[in-house]
């Protein structure tokens, strides 16, 4: 396995890591692996596009603009 170092992460963002680490009762490095692994295949406008075309074809049943803002609001917090 390889190790990897990240510089000049924004104190918002180490925060919220430990948080959501103290959460889940992992420590901060097992809650950034399980991040970085839960990352799918598709970015923000890749993602969009794709739920776009789903929704287009009938795949997909509800509203993604409504699905981003919520997600949007949660991300503010």
């Amino acid at each position: 396995m390889g190790d990897m170092l990240i510089r000049n992460v924004p104190e918002v963002t180490v925060a919220r890591l430990k948080a959501r680490a103290k959460r889940h009762g992992r420590s901060l490095q097992a809650e950034a692996l399980a991040a970085l692994q839960a990352e799918g295949p598709y970015s923000g406008t890749a993602l969009l596009k794709e739920l776009h075309r789903l929704r287009e074809q009938g795949q997909w049943d509800f509203d993604v603009e409504a699905a981003l803002a919520a997600l949007r609001e949660d991300r503010a917090r």
